[in-house]
C-alpha cells in the first residue's frame, strides 16, 4: 500500500526533473571515471547505476520500483555484474518470505480479522483518553507481528484512532486528538520493529547480513529488540500522557467497544481460517530453531492454503499483495549483493576507516552515529529501507572486526529511519494522515512527537546494550 504526496507543481516540478537529469550525468561521469586502487572498471559502472538509482529514488521522477528494477538491469547491461547476481534476491527465501506474509497480512485486512482484534483489545482498558492510548498501543502491538506492511497497518488503523477520538469527544485537530493518533503511529507501526514479521524489511535487512549471521529467527528478533519496545513503548506512553493531555476529562460512551464489536457481527468462516492460518504460521516462525524449517517455506505454504481454500481469491493475489512494493525491495536487495560481490563495501571501510576509528570507538558512541547519520540521510532518501541499507553496508566490515554482531546495527539503523520531521520522509506517516483526510492533527504536533520518538528510540538502545551483551551479540 504506498501512500504519497501528489506530485507538486511548478518550481518543485522543475526541481524534481532537474535532479533526474544531474543524477543521470554523475552516474555516467562516475561510471567512466578511472577506478581508484581498490576498485575495477565493473565497480565504477555499479556505483555509477547506484547513484543514478538513488538521485531518482530523491526526485521520484517514475515509481520507486521502476527505478529499483531499471537499477538492476542496468547493472546487468553495464556487464557490472552477470545478470544471476544482479537479480539474486528473487530466488532467495527473504524474497519469498515477503511474498507470503504480505498474502498473509492483505487478507487479514480484508476479512476484517485486523478490526475485530483492535476493537476487542479497547474494550480492555479504561474509556478515558489515557486508558485508549494504551489501548491503541497495546491493540497495534499485538497486530504488528500479523502484517508486515507498515503501510498498511497505518492506513488501516488511523481511521480507527479517528473514530475513538470522535467518541471521546475529542476535537478534531486538538492535543488530544493528536495524541490518539500519535498512540495509533506507536502500537500499530513502531511497536512493529519488535517483530520479524512486523516488517518485511526486516527480512531484506537480515539478507544483507554475512552468511554465519543469516540465521536470526523469529524468536531471536523479538528476544534481543524487546528491551528497546519496553523503553519504546513505555517512554511514548508517558509523552503522549504529558504532551497531550486534554484540558477536560474525555471519557467514552459507555459500551462503545462491544457495540462496534455487535455492529461486525460474529466471526465470519473466512476470519476464522485467517486466524487459524496466522497463528500457525506465526508458531512456526518462532519454533523455526527446532524444526529448521525456512520461515519462507512457512510464509509460502501458508498462502497456499489461503488460496486453496479459497479463503484468499484470485483477485486478492492480483491486486491485495503490494507487488510493487515486494518488487522495489527485491531490487533494494540486491544492492548489498552487488557491494559485496564487486568489494566495494571493503573498498568504502579502508577510505572511512579514520572516521570509522572513532565511531567505532565505543558501542554507545556507535549507536548515537548510527541514530545521527540515518536520520541526516532520511532527508535526502525518503526509503527508510535503503538509507538503512546503506548505513548498514558502510560499517559492516568495522562492525564485524570489532566482533559486534551486525544486527544491532540494521535494528538500529532501520528503527531510527522512522522518523518524519517533514511530512515527505515517510510515506507510512502520511498513510495514517491521508486515510484520516489530515482532520485528526496537524503536522506540528506529530513532528513533536516524532522528536519525542527519536531521543527516547535512541535511549532505548543505549538501555539494550547490556542486554546484548548478555544476549551475547557483542
Amino acid at each position: 500500500m504506498e501512500c504519497k504526496q501528489n506530485a507538486g507543481d511548478g518550481w518543485v516540478a522543475y526541481l524534481k526533473y532537474a535532479v533526474a537529469i544531474l543524477s543521470i550525468f554523475a552516474g555516467v561521469a562516475i561510471a567512466l571515471t578511472t577506478p581508484p586502487d581498490g576498485l575495477t572498471p565493473e565497480a565504477m559502472r555499479a556505483i555509477g547505476v547506484l547513484v543514478f538509482a538513488v538521485g531518482w529514488w530523491i526526485c521520484q521522477i517514475v515509481p520507486e520500483y521502476v527505478t529499483g528494477i531499471l537499477m538492476c538491469t542496468l547493472w546487468a547491461a553495464t556487464h557490472s555484474v552477470k545478470f544471476n547476481v544482479a537479480f539474486s534476491t528473487f530466488a532467495g527465501t527473504g524474497w519469498w518470505m515477503m511474498v507470503g506474509a504480505f498474502a498473509l497480512g492483505a487478507v487479514a485486512g480484508r476479512t476484517g480479522l485486523l478490526r475485530r482484534i483492535s476493537l476487542y483489545v479497547l474494550t480492555l482498558f479504561p474509556a478515558t483518553f489515557r486508558g485508549q492510548v494504551l489501548g491503541l498501543m497495546g491493540a497495534g502491538t499485538i497486530i504488528s507481528p500479523l502484517v508486515p506492511s507498515m503501510n498498511a497497518k497505518s492506513a488501516l488503523s488511523a481511521p480507527l484512532a479517528l473514530a475513538i477520538s470522535d467518541s471521546l469527544g475529542a476535537e478534531r485537530k486538538s492535543p488530544a486528538a493528536s495524541g490518539l493518533l500519535a498512540a495509533c503511529y506507536t502500537g500499530f507501526v513502531l511497536m512493529g520493529h519488535i517483530f520479524l514479521s512486523g516488517s518485511f524489511s526486516h527480512y531484506m535487512l537480515i539478507s544483507i547480513l554475512p552468511e554465519q549471521y543469516k540465521n536470526v529467527s523469529w524468536f531471536d528478533w523479538f528476544l534481543w529488540a524487546l528491551p528497546w519496545g519496553v523503553v519504546a513503548f513505555t517512554g511514548l506512553a508517558l509523552y503522549i500522557f504529558w504532551a497531550y493531555a486534554p484540558k477536560e476529562p474525555l471519557t467514552l460512551p459507555k459500551g462503545y467497544g462491544r457495540r462496534e464489536l455487535d455492529k461486525i457481527g460474529p466471526m465470519t468462516r473466512d476470519e476464522k481460517i485467517v486466524l487459524a492460518v496466522i497463528l500457525c504460521a506465526l508458531l512456526g516462525w518462532m519454533t523455526s530453531f527446532l524444526h529448521h524449517v525456512s520461515g519462507a517455506v512457512i510464509a509460502v505454504i501458508a498462502m497456499c492454503v489461503l488460496l486453496g481454500v479459497k479463503t484468499m481469491t484470485k483477485e486478492d493475489f492480483k491486486t491485495r499483495i503490494e507487488w510493487p512494493a515486494i518488487f522495489l525491495i527485491g531490487c533494494v536487495f540486491n544492492m548489498a549483493k552487488v557491494v559485496k560481490a564487486l568489494s566495494i563495501d571493503t573498498w568504502l571501510s579502508d577510505a572511512l576507516k579514520p572516521i570509522m576509528g572513532m565511531v567505532m570507538s565505543s558501542v554507545p558512541v556507535m549507536i548515537i552515529s548510527i541514530v545521527v547519520v540515518i536520520v541526516l540521510i532520511r532527508f535526502l532518501i525518503t526509503n527508510m529501507t535503503s538509507g538503512s541499507i546503506i548505513v548498514a553496508i558502510v560499517m559492516m566490515p568495522s562492525v564485524l572486526a570489532a566482533g559486534i554482531n551486525p544486527w544491532i546495527v540494521i535494528f538500529v539503523a532501520f528503527t531510527a529511519a522512522n522518523v518524519f520531521f517533514f511530512k515527505y520522509m515517510n510515506t507510512i506517516y502520511l498513510c495514517a494522515q491521508f486515510t484520516t483526510h489530515g482532520e485528526m492533527s496537524d503536522h506540528w504536533p506529530m513532528a513533536k512527537f516524532c522528536m519525542a520518538f527519536t531521543v527516547i528510540s535512541t535511549i532505548g538502545f543505549l538501555v539494550s546494550i547490556p542486554f546484548w551483551k548478555m544476549f551475547g551479540l557483542m
